[in-house]
C-alpha cells in the first residue's frame, strides 16, 4: 500500500471542532529538510481547523506555495526581508547552497528578526483583524530565539524536530559530543511546551518515552509521521513538474523491483572524485538506474569547485540503462514506482521516511549529522537497509559497490523483507486510530486549549496605560 492511498483526515474529528478559529504562528528554519516536513505538519493542522500564520523569507515563499493555494484564507505567509549576515553570500537564504557549517549563521542571521516579530504580536493583539496567534510552533534549531520569544509573548512554544528520534536521543545522552551552537539549541528546546517529530511510535517509540521522561520540562513527545507530503514533491528546486512524466514512462517500462534510484538530498554535493566511483559502479553493474544529480553549492566546502562532475561519455555509455537527472526530481513518485527496487542514499530523514512508505530496500551511505545514527536504527536496530559506506568525503570501492547495486535488485534479501513489514507499520500508523493519528489529534487538542491566559505584553500594555 502507497502511502497517497492513506490520508490523514481532520473532518469529522473532535479536534477539528475544537481547533477552529485558534490562530498559531509556525516559524520554519530555511533547509528543504526542515522546511518541507513542518509545511506538511502545517498541513494536517489546517485540516483540523486551525488557521495559521507562517514566517518566511522571500525566496523561501516558494515552499509555501502548496498550502497558500490549499488553504487560503486560513493561512498567510508573514514576509520579512532576510536579515544580512557577515558571514553568508549576501543573496543566499537557504541551506542548500550552503555547507552544513553555516548553519550556525543562517540561524543567527533569522534571530534578528526577534524584534520584528514582537511588533508584529503586539499588531495582531490591537484587534483590528483575527485573534492573535496562541501559540508558536518552531524549528528545533531556532529554540535558543523562538522560546524567548514565545515566553515574552506570555504564549507557549512547541518545537518541530524534523530530526529522527534515534538521533536527538543519542545527543541528548551526549551533549558534550554537540559543537556549542547545538548544546544551546537543544538546550532552550527543553523550556518549550513539547516536541513533535516526524516519526512514529512502532519504529521509535521507546525513545520518544525515554525523551519525554528525562529530558523535556513542560510538554510531551508526539510522534506525528511519516508525514503525507502536501503535494507529491521532488528533491532539488525548481518546478521540473514537466519532467516528471518522462521519468515515469521510462519506469513503467522496467521490471518490478529492477531499478535502483541514486539520490543524495538537497544539502549533499559529491565530489569529483566520488562521482567517479558512483559511475564506475553504474556502469560495471549493468543496473537500471535513476541518478538524481544535485546542483554544485554556491559555497563549496575545502574550496572544492569539482562538484557533481558527471565523468565524461558516462551519459553515452549507459543510454537506455540509466537517466541521470540534475536539478529537481519527482523523488516520491520515483520511490512509489513499482520498478523501484532499492534505493542508494545518504539516510537523511525524510528521505528515509519515503523509502520506508515506498517499501524501498535502503543502501545506506551516512555522511554527516544525524544520517549515522538514523543508519545505526535502520541497518542495525531493525534490519531493513543495508551499509555500503560512509563518510562525507569517502570515496566507496567501485567494483564492491557495483555487487551490492546488482544484489539489492536481484537477490531476495531479509533487509527487503523487513522493508516491506516496516512499510506496513508506518502506513498504519497515519491511518485513523493509528498511533500517530492519535498523537496528531492530541497535539490539535493541545494547541486548541491555549490561548486563555494573559500575556506578558498584554499585562505590560495595561500598566502602561494606567500610567
Amino acid at each position: 500500500m502507497k502511502i497517497n492511498d492513506v490520508k490523514y483526515s481532520g473532518k469529522g474529528s473532535t479536534s477539528a471542532a475544537s481547533a477552529a478559529g485558534k490562530h498559531i504562528c509556525v516559524i520554519p528554519f530555511p533547509a528543504c529538510g526542515h522546511i518541507l516536513p513542518l509545511m506538511d505538519l502545517t498541513h494536517q493542522l489546517l485540516l483540523r481547523g486551525l488557521t495559521v500564520t507562517i514566517m518566511a523569507t522571500p525566496k523561501n515563499l516558494c515552499y509555501l506555495n502548496p498550502l497558500l493555494s490549499l488553504h487560503s484564507p486560513n493561512v498567510e505567509p508573514l514576509l520579512f526581508p532576510f536579515p544580512p549576515h557577515p558571514s553568508l553570500p549576501r543573496e543566499v537564504e537557504q541551506m542548500q547552497d550552503l555547507p552544513i557549517s553555516f548553519l550556525p549563521h543562517i540561524v543567527d542571521a533569522l534571530g534578528k528578526l526577534y524584534n520584528p516579530l514582537l511588533q508584529w504580536f503586539q499588531t495582531q493583539r490591537s484587534g483590528n483583524s483575527k485573534s492573535p496567534p496562541v501559540a508558536v510552533l518552531s524549528d528545533i534549531l531556532l529554540a535558543p530565539w523562538t522560546v524567548n520569544l514565545a515566553s515574552d509573548l506570555g504564549i507557549p512554544n512547541i518545537c518541530f524536530i524534523p530530526f529522527n528520534v534515534a538521533a536527538v536521543h543519542s545527543w541528548l545522552g551526549k551533549p558534550s559530543f554537540l559543537l556549542p551552537f547545538y548544546r544551546e539549541a537543544f538546550k532552550a528546546s527543553m523550556e518549550s511546551q513539547g516536541f513533535v517529530f516526524n516519526s512514529f511510535k512502532e519504529l521509535e517509540g521507546g525513545k520518544m518515552g525515554f525523551i519525554e521522561q528525562k529530558f523535556v520540562k513542560h510538554g510531551r513527545v508526539l510522534g506525528v509521521g511519516p508525514l503525507p507530503a502536501v503535494n507529491e514533491r521532488g528533491a532539488g528546486a525548481g518546478a521540473g513538474a514537466d519532467s516528471s512524466s518522462e521519468v515515469i514512462s521510462w519506469l513503467d517500462d522496467s521490471v518490478d523491483d529492477s531499478v535502483v534510484f541514486i539520490g543524495f538530498g538537497t544539502q549533499i554535493t559529491l565530489t569529483k572524485h566520488q562521482m567517479k566511483a558512483v559511475a564506475t559502479a553504474l556502469e560495471q553493474s549493468g543496473v537500471r538506474f535513476i541518478w538524481a544529480v544535485k546542483e554544485p553549492m554556491k559555497r563549496a566546502e575545502d574550496g572544492d569547485d569539482e562538484q557533481s562532475m558527471i565523468p565524461p561519455g558516462f551519459e553515452d555509455r549507459v543510454r537506455g540503462k540509466g537517466l541521470v537527472l540534475k536539478g529537481w526530481v519527482p523523488q516520491v513518485a520515483i520511490l512509489k514506482h513499482r520498478a523501484v527496487g532499492s534505493y542508494l542514499t545518504h539516510c537523511g530523514w525524510n528521505s528515509a521516511l519515503e523509502a520506508i512508505v515506498a517499501g524501498v530496500l535502503l543502501l545506506a551511505w551516512p555522511m554527516q549529522a544525524d544520517h549515522f545514527q538514523i543508519t545505526r536504527l535502520l541497518a542495525d536496530e531493525v534490519g531493513a537497509a543495508i551499509r555500503v559506506c560512509k563518510g562525507l568525503r569517502t570515496v566507496p570501492d567501485s567494483t564492491e559497490l557495483a555487487r551490492m547495486l546488482v544484489d539489492s535488485t536481484t537477490s531476495r534479501q531479509p533487509q527487503r523483507v523487513r522493508a516491506m513489514e516496516l512499510q506496513k507499520a508506518a502506513v498504519a500508523a497515519i491511518k485513523e486510530g493509528g498511533s500517530s493519528y492519535q498523537d496528531l489529534d492530541e497535539l490539535v487538542e493541545q494547541l486548541s486549549g491555549f490561548g486563555n491566559g494573559c500575556s506578558k505584553i498584554e499585562t505590560m500594555n495595561v500598566i502602561r496605560s494606567s500610567m
